[in-house]
């Protein structure tokens, strides 16, 4: 079986990024892909924070054509800063969407910078995905099951909204993304929570980015993930955006 890589949050992090996946071997000095048949999947939230989320996405995108050729595979994840990023883009100062990326560390150049390619692979993020045994999701929550009983019913139904213009669907969605934690050994229900979503969902292990690791450990600078409730639970996002080089995680 081919190797298989998760990246969490990159928040427009590219030279970060590049020396990531130069020490794993997956691009070479020209930034091309050199990861044969490797299988790599990023957990969302390319934008804000940082001063490139453009470049990272553009990044991605090639590797991800890049990859295909070789008999590898790029995945990406909606994060939501995906969705802000959008919002902000389609909306402007409609519903303070605009004002509410920019607290959330949105960056001018990179609204200045979009092109409608990129604008489409964004909208076509999967929400949801399933590799081997592993869930991948970006956000450690379980308000997904609000759009649909199925992987593809959830991509589905947020993909629409995605791809529409009703601006309270997009504010909700917003709204829901806000949850982190849901899992968590230390709440009284996180354990069952990660077993009922894996039942739900399939897999045996549950990927997800959207809550540093330092917000969950002493840990500062991570180095590997925060596997947690009964190892149910991966935790990928080291926290670039706090000062952290991030890291990649190998699971076979």
């Amino acid at each position: 079986m081919s190797a298989l890589y998760f990246i969490g949050d990159i928040h427009g992090h590219r030279d970060k990024l590049i020396t990531l996946l130069t020490k794993a071997h997956l691009i070479n000095r020209e930034l091309a892909w050199c990861g044969g048949d490797s299988r790599v999947w990023f957990l969302g939230d390319f934008f804000d924070r940082g001063d490139d989320g453009i470049g990272v996405v553009e990044l991605v995108m090639r590797l991800q054509r890049e990859a295909g050729v070789a008999g590898g595979t790029v995945g990406a994840l909606l994060g939501n800063h995906e969705i802000m990023f959008l919002a902000a883009h389609r909306f402007g100062n409609q519903g303070g969407m605009a004002a509410a990326w920019r607290r959330n560390g949105g960056q001018e150049r990179d609204l200045q910078r979009i092109k409608a390619p990129q604008i489409a692979w964004l909208r076509n993020l999967p929400a949801l995905a399933r590799v081997d045994d592993y869930l991948l999701m970006h956000a450690d929550a379980i308000f997904y099951r609000e759009y649909g009983q199925s992987l593809d019913a959830i991509n589905d139904e947020i993909g629409a909204i995605l791809r529409d213009d009703e601006l309270g669907e997009w504010g909700h969605l917003l709204d829901l993304f806000s949850q982190r934690f849901a899992f968590a050994e230390t709440r009284p229900d996180g354990i069952l929570r990660a077993s009922e979503t894996l039942r739900r969902y399939g897999g045996q292990h549950i990927v997800h980015g959207h809550t540093p690791i330092q917000y969950m450990s002493d840990v500062l600078y991570p180095d590997k993930p925060h596997i947690y409730s009964i190892k149910l639970c991966i935790n990928v996002d080291g926290g670039m955006y706090l000062g952290a080089d991030g890291f990649i995680y190998k699971a076979c």
